[in-house]
C-alpha cells in the first residue's frame, strides 16, 4: 500500500507559491498590454481573459504559500489545522472563491463569448493515440465548456457556503 503524500515543507511551499505567482504575472502583463507577444494570434482571447488566467495563478500561488508556507498545511479533512486564526481562514476562503470565480468566467467566455473557437480531442490508450476533430467541433466544444461553467458555478456557490460555515465555526471557537 502506498504511503500518503508528504506535505510541502514551509520553505518549499513558499518557493512553489512564489513561482506560481510569477507564472501568473506573464498573462496579466500581456493582458494589460505591458508585454507584447512576438506573434499575435488574430483569434486571441480578449485581454480580460488573459488577466483572469494570470490572476488564477497568482491566487493559487498565494493559497499554497498561505496554507503550507505559513499555516503548515491542510488537514486530512481538507480544512486548515485547528487553531488557525479566522483571518487566515478568511484569506483562504477568499483565494479559493477567487480561483473558482475566475475559472467560471474564463470557461463561460469559451462557451458563449464572441469569435471562433477551435477544439480538438485526443484519445489515448496504451500503445494507441488518436486525434479527433469533428465538423461540429465548435458547437460541441462550446457545449462542453458551457456544462463545465455550470458545474464551476455550482462549486462556487456550494464551496462558498461550506467555507463560510467553517469560517463561522472558527470565529465562534476563537471567542
Amino acid at each position: 500500500m502506498a504511503s500518503p503524500p508528504t506535505p510541502l515543507s514551509p520553505g518549499a511551499a513558499r518557493v512553489v507559491g512564489t513561482l506560481t505567482v510569477l507564472v501568473g504575472m506573464a498573462p496579466i502583463l500581456i493582458g494589460l498590454g505591458v508585454l507584447v507577444p512576438a506573434r499575435a494570434d488574430p483569434d486571441a482571447s480578449p485581454p480580460w481573459v488573459l488577466v483572469c488566467v494570470g490572476l488564477m495563478f497568482v491566487a493559487a500561488g498565494l493559497a499554497v504559500a498561505l496554507a503550507y508556507g505559513i499555516r503548515g498545511g491542510i488537514g486530512p479533512d481538507g480544512d486548515l489545522p485547528a487553531g488557525t486564526p479566522p483571518s487566515f481562514r478568511a484569506a483562504n476562503l477568499l483565494l479559493g472563491l477567487t480561483i473558482l470565480g475566475l475559472m467560471t468566467a474564463v470557461f463561460g467566455w469559451v462557451a458563449v463569448g464572441s469569435g471562433p473557437r477551435r477544439f480538438s480531442m485526443t484519445l489515448s490508450a496504451p500503445f494507441l493515440s488518436a486525434s479527433l476533430t469533428a465538423r461540429g467541433g465548435e458547437l460541441l466544444g462550446r457545449a462542453i465548456f458551457g456544462g463545465a461553467t455550470l458545474l464551476l458555478a455550482a462549486m462556487f456557490v456550494g464551496g462558498g457556503v461550506v467555507a463560510v460555515a467553517r469560517l463561522r465555526r472558527a470565529v465562534r471557537r476563537a471567542r
